[in-house]
Parts: structure tokens; sequence; C-alpha cells
């Protein structure tokens, strides 16, 4: 299902494909070897050890928090994911992006912030109500099974119960400002999916990236891990797949409003903005 992919051809069959929960991964190039290289080498500023065994000292939750915080929307990964996206022929148009976000997923499925955590099962869609959605993901260190990010492809058109009916975006980010993650971060899961229910796991390599549909249903996986994960992350959305209507299906996100304010363009930094 992980489809490898060095350039796109085609951008509206690619995003067809997409949005019909089709699965790509981009091959290591320059740009993405020297991306992977410059979150390293702003890591080691504060962190000179061992990336996949940051677990082991007393003070890692505290190490990744900060880490988190310090690297979320630095200037030079932006700049060099925009060149990543047009070396692909992915940028036609007015394009709208998410913040740049490197995550740690400790070897324990313990830490309590979400960034600095695991993930439990979601669509990225629940959050936003925005099903043109464009996801991009990649290891910044090597990862394995038992760490990683993984899907549910069967459920890619399937409906499963969760809170998109009570959520609301504008409540957990007045929280976070003040400092409170009491209220969940995200809708959340409120059914079991069956024991025997197939899992997909990602294991690419750092310098590939992983690009889906925001609409796929994904979470960490749950395993005990002897590794800790580093990763990055950043949606897009555009302005051309806006105006057409063309995106994933919405098959059971009840958000009563959409949340583009998360979104901003490209060039000019500019709220994204949607008109019915």
């Amino acid at each position: 299902m992980f489809v490898p992919i060095s350039q796109i051809g085609n951008l509206a069959q690619f995003k067809k494909e997409i949005f019909n929960g089709k699965i790509y991964v981009f091959e290591k190039s320059k740009i993405t070897s020297q991306l992977v290289d410059q979150i390293k080498k702003k890591i080691g500023i504060d962190y000179s050890g061992e990336l996949e065994k940051l677990h082991h000292l007393s003070n890692c939750e505290e190490i990744s928090t900060y880490l988190v915080a310090n690297l979320k929307n630095t200037e030079i990964f932006k700049n060099l994911f925009y060149e990543f996206l047009h070396s692909i022929n992915f940028l036609q148009g007015e394009s709208y992006w998410d913040k740049f976000v490197v995550r740690v997923a400790p070897a324990k499925n313990k830490f309590k912030y979400r960034e600095a955590s695991r993930i439990g099962v979601h669509r990225d869609t629940w959050g936003t109500n925005i099903h043109q959605q464009i996801n991009w993901w990649a290891p910044i260190s090597s990862i394995e099974e038992t760490n990683t990010m993984v899907f549910f492809p069967d459920y890619f058109d399937r409906p499963v119960k969760n809170s998109t009916g009570s959520w609301d975006l504008n409540i957990y980010l007045e929280n976070r400002k003040k400092g409170d993650f009491s209220y969940p971060s995200a809708p959340e899961l409120l059914e079991k999916l069956p024991e025997n229910v197939r899992i997909l796991p990602v294991t690419i390599k750092p310098g590939e990236i992983l690009c889906f549909s925001g609409s796929h249903l994904h979470s960490s996986s749950k395993h005990k891990s002897e590794n800790t994960r580093f990763s990055y992350e950043i949606r897009t959305v555009c302005q051309d797949d806006l105006d057409s209507k063309n995106e994933a299906p919405n098959i059971d996100c009840e958000l009563k409003w959409q949340f583009p304010k998360i979104f901003r363009n490209m060039k000019d930094n500019s709220p994204m903005k949607i008109t019915s």
C-alpha cells in the first residue's frame, strides 16, 4: 500500500489517488537529507546523545518537551520543506500549511505532553473538518515496528465512533495558551477496534517522506520499544482543491465548523479562509 515515488508526474491524478486512500513514500533526496541533517544539528545544541536512546536519561521527558517546543516551526526547516515540495512538482497555485512539528515518541508509552508522546487512534481531519488536507510525515532517526506510526487502511472509508460531535478546537487552543492540557488535544476514538484489525506499520528510513490523506485512520504503535522515535510532520491544503471540492470522503467527522485558521499561506503567511 506504500507506493514509492520520486516526483509527481500528474498532480491532478496524484491528488485523486491520495484522496482515495493511496499512501505514497517519497524517496530520499539531497533536499530531504539536508532537512534531516538540519533538524539533527539543532537537536544537538541541547542534546548530543543518541536519539534512539534518549529514554535512558532520568530527565528524558523534560528534554523531550523542551526539544519539541524549541524545534517547532523553525524557519530553515520550513524553507527546506518548501524546496522539497517544489522539487516534486507539488506546488501549483496557492498553497497552505500548518506548523512544522518535530515529535518525540518515547520508548515507553507514558508521556502526557502530546507532541512528546505516542498518539491514539484518530483521523487528522477530525480536528479541522477540512478533507482536502494532505499529511506529510518522516522519521528523523531510525524507526522500528514497535515505535512507529501505524495505519488502519480498512477504515479509510469505514466510520468509527468518535467525539467530533462535542469537541471544539477553539476551547483546546484557549486552554493551551493558559498551560492547561486537560482538554483533549484532538477528538478521540469512542470504540475499540477489533483484535484482528489489519494494521499497516510504517518502516521508512530517514530522508524518505510519507504522504497521505488526513482522513486516514492512524495512530502510534502501542508496543513497548527499545528505541525513542524522532519524527517530523506537517500538513498542507491547496486552494485549487478547496475551490473544486477535490477532497477525501467525510466518513465520520461530526464537527459543527471547519477550522482553517491553523493553516497559513506558504508565501505570505496569511491565514487560510474558506468561503461557502
